[in-house]
């Protein structure tokens, strides 16, 4: 770093404050008495949490033992309220804002003999945008203020201190603002040219983020789209590939979110919808048709990781009953993301009816956090009591996509010792998929297969399968060839297989399938998925052969197909 002159308080950009101060945690609370009424009697509201009545000035407390909790309480966003209302002439409010953020100083700087922890990549971004924020309320006798502006400042502008991916998108942006309240050319443009490199990273030119988390997708199109804005209200050009990748990143979001207009629950992702107002792709989804401009294209393959399969948008049945399926494949990649590449999504006729673990927090060694990220609590295929590398990458080794057939084909190279393939058909005619597992062990070892089935699906066992039944609606699951062992399992308490997290360290209780392939010296798994839609799909007849091909009549009401499936393709024509 190059020398500074000695800045002062004088020397501050005041009018920072005004022009930055929006966004989430930043803007203006639209209930600003009620937070301040509760702050006042003694309660600390940092959601998702409970409230908590301990000294907000001791830095080490840690109530609730939660990453989350510490990282919100160390970025001081809950002085929002405070600021807000010193900046209207609350005497009170202006008090304690000076007083705490007095208190944290003194606590914490120099960052040498800081409470640990408190200084973090993500953390001192943000709470370098309240403090810059703050900087009008700061009497002209308090040069520790600018000492402190200029310690975040310094840890920001610090190469070595630089994460990756979201966490350093927030480094950037806490770096620009409190460079721009500083008047430190060098730190804004530091942060604008690490922007400008982050970005080109964190969405590719197909528009899909880095994070392996569909949540954090959306989120990262908001958060980036305030960064630029901050950038160019201290006179930054945006590059011009920013629009065209946050626009792709758009469709992108149009084609993950369920017909429901809510987003499937892929890495760190909690129940939601999309987000109003992103783009007119991604607000016909949420609306349901209802507004904006209908996407294009029944598929999508993205190279980080993510397939998509859908029926339509509407053109022929309420959108929200379009079929709808998620594949995930692809290299094991840090960030939000899940062990559950090789893992199916199912939506049909309105409902979510095969998923996975969900979400439950950031707490790393949290039982049911490591249940929720792992393998076993996705819809994957395995090989019964074979070891599996789960960092291994899941190829797609194979795709064809018409009008009439999506045909996706996922080689995992977890088993050292085995070629294991999942293969996943979608037919549109007969509204199903086939989805087809065979491996080629050196050991004679089953293939299993499990379903995370959504809360409040009820399951009945058939002949050959299940019928899954919620809110009037049913799935049938068929295996055909030969027989496989099927088990039927309720999450029960004490056990993590079959909960789902559908919020913060909330639990719903499904049910777990699992199929297991009678053969071992070449096993396989071929199961039908249909949802009931106006009439149940019928096998009239199927056969799956060694070879590796399978046949199947199937009707629909007065409709049927005959469907073939070999090494050289699928077809399904209407007799």
């Amino acid at each position: 770093m190059t020398p500074r002159d000695r800045t002062t308080l004088a020397d501050l950009d005041l009018d920072v404050a005004t022009r930055q101060a929006f966004s989430g945690t930043y803007e203006r609370p639209k209930n600003l008495p009620e937070e301040l009424d509760r702050y006042r009697a003694g309660a600390l509201r940092l959601p998702p949490h409970p409230d908590w009545d301990g000294d907000v000035t001791d830095w080490t407390a840690d109530p609730f033992e939660d990453a989350n909790w510490r990282f919100q309480r160390d970025s001081l966003r809950w002085l929002n309220p405070l600021r807000w209302a010193a900046l209207d002439g609350d005497s009170n409010a202006h008090a304690e804002w000076l007083r705490v953020i007095r208190s944290w100083f003194d606590a914490n700087v120099p960052v040498a003999t800081a409470v640990p922890g408190v200084w973090k990549n993500m953390v001192d971004g943000n709470r370098g945008i309240q403090l810059a924020l703050g900087a009008p309320l700061v009497p002209a006798d308090a040069d520790w203020f600018v000492e402190l502006l200029e310690a975040h400042r310094d840890r920001l502008i610090d190469e070595a201190n630089i994460v990756h991916k979201n966490h350093g998108m927030h480094q950037h942006a806490g770096l620009l603002v409190v460079g721009a309240v500083l008047r430190d050319h060098e730190a804004k443009r530091t942060a604008v040219n690490r922007m400008q490199e982050q970005f080109l990273v964190t969405f590719d030119e197909e528009g899909s983020d880095d994070e392996g988390s569909i949540a954090y997708h959306q989120m990262n199109i908001i958060w980036w789209r305030v960064l630029w804005e901050r950038a160019r209200l201290e006179g930054f050009e945006k590059p011009l590939e920013v629009d065209a990748r946050l626009e792709r990143a758009c469709n992108v979001l149009a084609q993950f979110a369920l017909p429901d207009g809510q987003l499937p629950q892929i890495g760190d992702t909690v129940r939601g919808s999309v987000a109003a107002g992103l783009s007119e792709v991604t607000d016909y989804v949420r609306s349901r048709g209802a507004e904006g401009t209908r996407p294009t294209g029944n598929s999508m393959v993205l190279k980080r990781g993510v397939i998509v399969s859908r029926s339509g948008w509407g053109e022929t049945r309420p959108f929200r009953n379009e079929s709808h399926a998620l594949i995930r494949y692809g290299d094991d990649i840090r960030g939000h993301s899940h062990q559950d590449r090789g893992s199916v999504h199912i939506y049909a006729d309105g409902v979510r009816w095969l998923v996975d673990g969900g979400f439950h927090s950031y707490q790393m060694k949290h039982p049911a956090r490591l249940h929720a990220i792992s393998r076993a609590a996705h819809n994957v295929a395995s090989l019964k009591s074979t070891p599996h590398r789960d960092s291994a990458p899941v190829e797609l080794v194979g795709h064809a996509v018409s009008d009439t057939v999506h045909d996706f084909t996922l080689l995992d190279h977890g088993y050292q010792n085995a070629d294991m393939r999942r293969r996943v058909i979608y037919l549109a005619g007969p509204d199903c998929w086939l989805i087809w597992d065979t491996a080629t062990p050196v050991e004679p070892t089953p293939v299993l297969q499990q379903w995370q089935v959504e809360p409040g699906v009820n399951v009945r066992s058939l002949d050959r399968g299940y019928k899954l039944l919620k809110s009037g609606k049913s799935l049938t699951m068929t295996w055909l060839g030969k027989e496989p062992g099927l088990r039927y399992a309720k999450a029960v308490e004490g056990r993590h297989a079959g909960w789902v997290g559908v919020k913060w360290k909330t639990l719903q209780a499904g049910s777990l399938l699992t199929a297991e392939s009678r053969d071992t010296a070449s096993p396989q798994l071929v199961t039908l998925i249909a949802p009931s839609g106006e009439s149940p799909l019928g096998v009239v007849s199927s056969k799956v052969a060694g070879t590796g091909s399978i046949t199947a009549e199937l009707s629909r009401g007065m409709k049927s197909w005959r469907v073939v499936a070999d090494s050289d393709g699928v077809s399904a024509l209407e007799m």
